[in-house]
């Protein structure tokens, strides 16, 4: 049984929907333990951003962010075991973790980012029992998911990588080989789904799957 999840992945690869879909599965409805954390890209990642639009943003505050949410867990597991009576697999006193987006992200997102820098962070989220969940997609599925947002301010963000629909997507699909790279050196128990052609009930049920049933 794992103490928690983290969901990794380029944009339009789906994650915010599996996330609000694993929530709510019966799976995850039943799970013992009482205390949850559920931390989305908002709070593991885009809380950065107004630093990136003022041009300040550094290596120091990427890693300043993931230490905090890696120590804040580290602190709760610490506490919980130190009672001298903790039982193997997952208990209603223990504290399960879901985050959207993590260390991969601030490493395939931003150039002055590198694996060495995360590194420590990684081996701390293993010994608080994550596994890493990496979703990708094609490159036509996602041209389609990308640019069928009718959203102004989204569109006028995709021109940041490109002019034209191919630039965009050959950005993003770099990006990805690196999450996939990132992925392989991680050494955190990992789970890799292809969302293309997957409804997200379908890939919420294949995540359950390899998660609580060790079925991948």
């Amino acid at each position: 049984m794992y103490q928690g999840l983290i969901l990794e992945g380029i944009s339009g690869t789906g994650k915010s929907a599996v996330l609000e879909s694993l929530l709510a599965h019966p799976h995850m409805q039943q799970l013992p333990a009482l205390s949850r954390l559920v931390l989305t890209e908002h709070h593991t990642q885009r809380v950065l951003e107004i630093l990136e639009q003022q041009e300040v943003l550094d290596s120091t505050h990427h890693i300043s962010l993931l230490e905090d949410l890696v120590s804040f867990i580290e602190r709760m597991q610490s506490r919980t075991s130190s009672r001298g009576w903790n039982e193997p697999g997952l208990q209603s006193y223990d504290l399960f973790f879901l985050m959207e987006r993590f260390h991969l992200t601030h490493v395939f997102r931003f150039p002055d980012m590198n694996w060495s820098q995360v590194a420590h962070i990684d081996q701390r989220m293993r010994k608080i029992g994550a596994v890493l969940c990496l979703l990708t997609v094609d490159a036509d599925i996602l041209e389609e998911r990308l640019f069928s947002r009718e959203n102004t301010c989204w569109l006028r963000y995709l021109k940041r990588y490109g002019e034209t629909p191919d630039a965009v997507v050959n950005t993003f699909m770099q990006r990805q080989t690196l999450a996939i790279q990132l992925a392989e050196q991680s050494s955190l128990p990992s789970i890799q789904l292809n969302t293309s052609h997957m409804s997200i009930a379908e890939l919420t049920d294949a995540l359950v799957r390899c998660l609580f049933q060790a079925d991948c």
